[in-house]
């Protein structure tokens, strides 16, 4: 298995194949836990980049403990297309656009260090992801409004009301910090991608909502400095996948259709800006995205806006057909 520091905490990743310790599988697990070195140490990776990396070749390592001969040395294009070609299958093209890029990492490295006689990561053509072809799935302000109407624990209020206002990721919100939070100034420290830090505005709602729960909720005696702890023992801080799933219970228990994460509540804080009156600008920066492109595509839910883009119907025409 393999155990990583990040942000001041220890993480223990399973045995990354199913096919039990042995052969390929043992191989691949010893593999991984070297590539994570070398993205640590040679690459100077930040810890989450590491995790989200390993979490898109981990499939990888499955799929060779269930397909490939006891060894890695033979692996061809053939194979690792083969495998893209089986992941397309369960993810979207962004997800399967991620693992081709972790992929080809993971085997520039394995040739650097020997363990491949050929260069196989050039083999790996690039996934077509239309990025703006899609529209947000936001979360509406009447769907929202039936999740904080039901009788939840100050800590999933807390959450909820921090990820719908203020557009946090689940990893941002499982990263803060108890010290992130400065009550006198009324703001709150958020680490972005890339470790980049911003000061938010803590709006009042939602200060009064992290209040109560830190103040009535949060168990009592812990040295732990993380915001947002699980409800039962040992109390570990909440990872990425645990935010999620508290709003994805949240969203069912309010009858909301679909699968709602806490990606749904970011998409809700940017619409909500644009049909306050705000611009796109002013949504990318409640967001806190470097690029305006990224932005973009909630220009397709302003409808006021593209009222504005649509040609009058030819009549004449019309008329003529």
């Amino acid at each position: 298995m393999l155990v990583l520091p990040i942000e001041g905490r220890t993480v223990v990743m399973d045995n990354l194949c199913t096919a039990g310790g042995s052969g390929v599988a043992g191989e691949l697990d010893d593999l991984l836990e070297d590539f994570t070195g070398y993205l640590r140490r040679e690459r100077s990776l930040a810890s989450t980049t590491v995790v989200n990396y390993l979490n898109q070749v981990r499939p990888f390592a499955t799929w060779c403990a269930q397909h490939r001969q006891p060894s890695l040395a033979g692996l061809t294009v053939r194979d690792v297309n083969g495998f893209l070609a089986w992941r397309s299958g369960s993810c979207s093209p962004g997800s399967l656009m991620v693992a081709a890029t972790a992929l080809r990492a993971l085997l520039r490295w394995m040739f650097l260090d020997g363990r491949l006689d050929r260069q196989l990561a050039e083999g790996i053509g690039p996934v077509r992801y239309p990025a703006l072809a899609g529209v947000p799935k936001a979360l509406s302000a009447a769907d929202l409004a039936s999740m904080l109407a039901l009788d939840m624990s100050a800590r999933d209020r807390a959450l909820v009301l921090l990820l719908a206002r203020l557009g946090l990721r689940s990893r941002e919100a499982a990263q803060l910090l108890l010290d992130d939070v400065d009550w006198r100034a009324g703001t709150i420290g958020v680490t972005g991608k890339g470790d980049d830090r911003q000061l938010m505005p803590l709006p009042a709602e939602v200060g009064e909502a992290l209040a109560a729960y830190l103040r009535d909720h949060r168990r009592d005696g812990t040295a732990e400095r993380h915001v947002f702890l699980a409800a039962v023992a040992p109390h570990r801080p909440l990872d990425r996948s645990g935010v999620s799933s508290v709003v994805t219970r949240l969203a069912r228990r309010a009858g909301i259709d679909g699968r709602v994460g806490a990606h749904r509540l970011r998409h809700g804080a940017a619409t909500a800006v644009l049909a306050g009156g705000g611009t796109l600008a002013e949504a990318g920066q409640l967001l806190r995205q470097r690029s305006s492109g990224a932005t973009a595509i909630y220009a397709k839910v302003d409808n006021d806006a593209l009222v504005a883009l649509i040609r009058p119907w030819p009549a004449t025409t019309a008329q003529a057909i």
